[in-house]
Order: structure tokens, then sequence, then C-alpha cells
């Protein structure tokens, strides 16, 4: 008979208590690997699933989102400035259309936009100035306003000549007006850059020459025409066609100065036009033109600036400017925005609200429901916006002109409701009580209250012993029986652990390998010991 050798009896069960181990830990990890996948299966909903294209909840098809597409290529392709940026002057993070937006740039006379808002800021309009011979003296490249030496002019004359027909003799009178001299100036513009966050500028002179590195980007430039912008009376100013400046002691005929810009100057349908055109200010250096453009349709302004544009010929760097400008305009408002209605957008909402002095007796607590009037209202919205209220990924801000104070009658209008997104309002509508609510009644406060009912004493469970009886002269006391309380149902059983039928036990697979590792490791060690003892 062969003998065998209990070092290879060892090696086997090694190996299998091994494959024993693999199995075991396979068997416990296969339910939690089919409840992950069922998870994941479960985990799809329509969050997940691709959202509709832009413009799909509006009613844009497909066609309309091809011809967006081929527009936005052909000013991709077309434009020539270095930086643009075009947005939303309620929120200027929202771009439509962004190229080295943050790159800095020679600005120009767009500088000059800074120089007037400064001014506007810190100056009254009737103070008056007398230009100094640092004005006076410019010529050759400069453009100018045409101030005479000696010639005194207030600020809102000098303001008219720095915004139409960029004169920097208007730029420097305003700098020693209000600081004393270019440089300190300069310094004044650049401090409120940095307020701004302009964080691509730095501006050194008002005039806006290409000097000691005044320099900004086409997103800065935005932004300060956002706030300036702000200003009415820059927004006066601005969208001026034409100023006359009247004779006074030095000048004998009276002046008059034209917007450079020709979105606004040029005869309405002729040249370049354009008919929602607000401002603001053209620049031109050797270095480059550059144009910063608003227009506003309806009561939404679009912001769009050029810095950069370069070329031998001065005329057609201006028509380039001025003709893009009006496609980017076009552009965003015929595929950026839409005319939506209060009642497209407000279908299905239901607005509540705490009325004040309501009763205490209320039976919906003081709340009340409103019904919106949406009657023939409509607003000229993003259409990026419009789709995500629809969609209910946002939600409109509202608040009320008036509290709805108590008594209020059904049917009544208690107040105008403000429903506000993006930063801007979109509707003001009136709204109506669903129902009556009382007004508060003080006695509600003083309700009397009801005397308590008396509870009887509880039963004693130890029963009352009975009095002693006397028998022939004997004293007997007699004890009742103990009581028994009755049965009530079955005597309780211990509790019994509920396991679905064929959910895996865990101690099973946990102890049945354990229990063969001990079981061969006890017959490996009886072969080797009596393998030793032979």
């Amino acid at each position: 008979m062969p003998i065998i050798c209990p070092y290879a009896i060892l090696k086997g069960m090694k190996n299998l208590c091994r494959i024993l181990i693999f199995i075991w830990i396979a068997l416990l990890l296969l339910p939690a690997g089919a409840h992950a996948e069922q998870q994941d299966a479960h985990s799809e909903s329509p969050d997940d699933a691709d959202e509709p294209a832009f413009g799909a909840l509006t009613g844009h098809d497909d066609a309309w989102r091809k011809e967006r597409e081929k527009a936005y290529k052909s000013i991709e392709k077309n434009a020539k400035a270095e930086g643009i940026y075009v947005a939303d002057a309620c929120d200027i993070t929202r771009g439509y259309f962004a190229r080295k937006e943050h790159v800095g740039i020679h600005p120009a006379s767009t500088t000059k936009i800074m120089t007037a808002l400064v001014i506007l800021e810190q100056c009254a309009l009737d103070e008056k100035e007398t230009a100094p011979q640092e004005a006076t003296r410019l010529g050759g490249s400069d453009s100018l306003m045409g101030l005479l030496k000696n010639e005194t002019l207030t600020v809102e004359e000098l303001l008219y000549g720095l915004m139409l027909c960029s004169g920097n003799d208007a730029a420097v009178t305003l700098a020693f007006h209000l600081s004393g001299s270019e440089d300190a100036f300069g310094k004044v513009m650049d401090d409120r850059a940095k307020e701004l966050g302009m964080t691509d500028t730095h501006f050194t002179n008002p005039s806006g020459k290409n000097r000691n590195g005044n320099v900004s980007s086409a997103y800065d430039m935005t932004l300060l025409t956002q706030v300036a912008l702000q200003n009415e009376t820059f927004r006066t100013i601005v969208s001026t066609v034409s100023y006359t400046i009247q004779p006074n002691d030095v000048r004998k005929k009276a002046m008059v100065m034209t917007n450079r810009n020709k979105l606004i100057s040029d005869p309405p349908g002729k040249g370049y036009y354009y008919e929602y055109a607000i401002g603001v200010k053209t620049g031109s250096t050797g270095t480059g033109n550059s144009l910063i453009a608003a227009a506003t349709k309806e009561d939404v302004t679009i912001i769009c600036s050029q810095l950069g544009v370069t070329g031998d010929d001065f005329g057609l760097r201006s028509k380039e400017l001025f003709k893009r400008a009006r496609e980017l305009f076009e552009y965003v408002f015929t595929y950026e925005y839409d005319h939506v209605t209060a009642e497209t957008m407000l279908a299905g909402k239901t607005l509540t609200v705490a009325v004040e002095n309501a009763r205490v007796t209320d039976p919906e607590n003081g709340m009340l429901a409103l019904n919106v009037g949406t009657e023939d209202v409509t607003v000229f919205r993003p259409i990026a916006e419009i789709e995500s209220l629809l969609s209910g990924k946002a939600e409109f801000a509202v608040t009320f002109d008036a509290s709805p104070t108590a008594p209020i009658s059904e049917g009544q209008h208690v107040a105008n409701a403000i429903f506000s997104y993006g930063g801007r309002v979109w509707f003001t509508l009136p709204v109506y009580a669903s129902r009556s609510v009382e007004e508060f009644v003080p006695a509600d406060l003083y309700t009397p209250t009801p005397a308590p009912t008396p509870t009887p004493p509880p039963l004693s469970e130890t029963p009352t012993p009975l009095a002693p009886v006397t028998i022939e002269g004997e004293t007997l006391t007699a004890s009742p029986a103990p009581l028994t309380p009755a049965p009530t149902g079955a005597p309780d059983a211990a509790p019994v652990e509920m396991r679905q039928k064929n959910e895996p036990n865990l101690k099973t697979f946990l102890w049945a390998p354990i229990a063969l590792v001990l079981l061969f490791g006890a017959l490996a060690g009886l072969l080797i010991y009596r393998r030793k003892h032979k």
C-alpha cells in the first residue's frame, strides 16, 4: 500500500481552503452586487434624460435653431475686433458673444466713459471751469471739442463736448476742474476702476491717449458701461444726436456738436443708424479703433464692446465696428430673447400669502390663496430664463407692494404681486382674494375654559380586609380569596425573528468555511501524528 506523505496532504488542504474562502467571499458579495445593480437600474429618472434642445420649450423648431447657429457663425467669422464682449446690462455675466474678453487692449477714447462717470459722480452740472492752456493748445491728432482760450463753460457743456465729439480738450478741462491735473485725475479714474472690479484695466489719463499703459478689456469696458448707464444724465448725453453751445463772452458764434456714434447720428433708415441704439462711445488711435455701443429694445438693454480693430484705413475701421455692432444686437434680440405672456409663465402656479390682522379662529390660520390677474401682459426676456422657469428648474421671487390685511372679502383686490427673476422685474400683476378673511377679534383670546371632569380614584389592587365576625364569644377574621386576573388571551410568546424566505443567511456563509477548515485541519494533524509514531 503506498504511503501518503502528510506534507502533500497539507499542501492539498491549503489549496482547498483557498478555494473555499474565494467561494465564500463570492457568495457574500453576490447579494450586494445584485442590490447595487438593482439600485443603478432604479436610479435612472427623467432628470437624467437628455435635456431638450435650446428653444424647444418656447416652441422654436429645428429650422429656427439652425438659423441661430448660422447667424452666430457668420458673426464669429466676420468680426474683426481683437476683443469682443456682448452682454445684458442687467447682468453682464450673461454673455452672448465673447472673444478674448479679458485681454488687455488700448481702449482709445472709449476711456472717456470713465471720465464722464467720475465727473458725474463728483461734480454738479452747473459748475463752471475755464479751459486751461493744456486744453486749448491741443491740436494735430487730438480730437477736439473746439475750446477757445479763456473760454468758461459749465460741466454739463463740457460733458457733451467730451462724449459727442470726443474732445480731448474737454477731457483735460474736466480733469483740471476736479483734480488739478491730468495725472491726478488719472489716479482717481484708476481707483474707481478698482472699486468696480475692473481687474484688466489701468487708466492713466482722461482722454484715452496711449501712454503710461492706459489699457482695458472688452469685459471691463462692458462692466464700466453697465454702471455708467445707470446714471440718467449719462444716458441722456450719450444718446443725444447733437448739442449746441451758445455764444459767450469769448465765443461769438454758436457751436453745434454732432455725435460721432453713427448708430445714433446717421439719419433714420440710412447709413449705420440703428433704431434701438442709445449710445455710447467711439474711440480711434493709430493702434486701433474701438466702439462701446448699447441698444435697448423694450426694457432690455444690451451692451456690445469691441476693442482693437486695426487696418490702414481709419474710415473702414469705424464702418466695421458700426456694422458688426448692428449684427450683434440683431443676433441677440432675435435668437436669445423672446416675448412671453404672464399667463404662460404662471399657469398652474399657486400663490398664497399670510394675511395681517386675521382672526384667530380663521380656518386657514390666516393663509390666503390669491388669484392673479394675467390678462394681456407680455414681456421680452431671455429664452434661457423662460425655459428654466417653465421647466421648474427656477422659480420667481414674489413680493407685494402692500400687505394684505383683514377684513378681506372674496374677490377683493388686495395687492400687486411683483414677479422677479434674473435681476429684474418680469411682471407686476394685481392679485385678488380667493375667499373672505375676517379681522381679528380680541374676544377670541378669552374663550371660557370648561371645568375639569372629576376623575374617580384608582382601584386598589389590595382587597379591603373584612370586618371581624364574633361567634359565641370568639372573634374570627375572614380573609378574602386572592384576586386572580381574568385570562386575556394566549400567553406571551417569545419574539420571532422574521426572515425573508430567500434572503441569504450571513451566519451560514461565515461558519460553513470555518467549520470545513477546522475539520480538515484536525484530519491533517491526525495523519501527521500517526506518521511520526509508526
